[in-house]
């Protein structure tokens, strides 16, 4: 009885399309400033001038849905403001054509409103949408109760 072994087939990777390739651009340079703590960089340089961001709910002085450039640095410039951050990470984006998903975790106490003082762990899921090197769209997935 002769025993052969056989390879598994090979299987190469299909070159990235150029769509692909432009969206994992706008990710990669995303987690890049969201590592160094420049959040609002990103949104100067990354978002388009229509952009817009859908939380998962509506909270105490958080809209579900913020639309334009200038509201979503107005909303993160706020956030800053009434919160001290302990520790924040940002996952791998996984890119699919003109979108990505971006997992992101942050360790951080409120510093005004309902939740003030309150130690909290969020971990949320956003879903981003590129197109022409901008970001058009944030949607953002977490828990309840975070």
């Amino acid at each position: 009885m002769s025993t052969t072994t056989s390879k598994p087939p090979s299987f190469e990777m299909p070159p990235m399309s150029a769509e692909h390739q432009a969206t994992q651009k706008v990710a990669d340079r995303l987690v890049e400033l969201m590592n160094l703590g420049k959040n609002l960089d990103a949104i100067k340089d990354l978002y388009a001038d229509h952009a817009r961001h859908v939380e998962a709910m509506e909270g105490p002085g958080c809209p579900r849905i913020t639309e334009g450039r200038a509201n979503l640095l107005q909303k993160a410039e706020q956030f800053h403001k009434s919160t001290i951050v302990h520790s924040a990470s940002v996952g791998k984006p996984i890119v699919n054509g003109d979108q990505f998903v971006l997992p992101m975790s942050m360790d951080c106490t409120c510093t005004e409103g309902p939740m003030a003082n309150q130690r909290m762990n969020m971990t949320e899921t956003a879903l981003y949408t590129v197109k022409n090197g901008k970001i058009t769209e944030g949607k953002f997935f977490y828990g309840c109760g975070m």
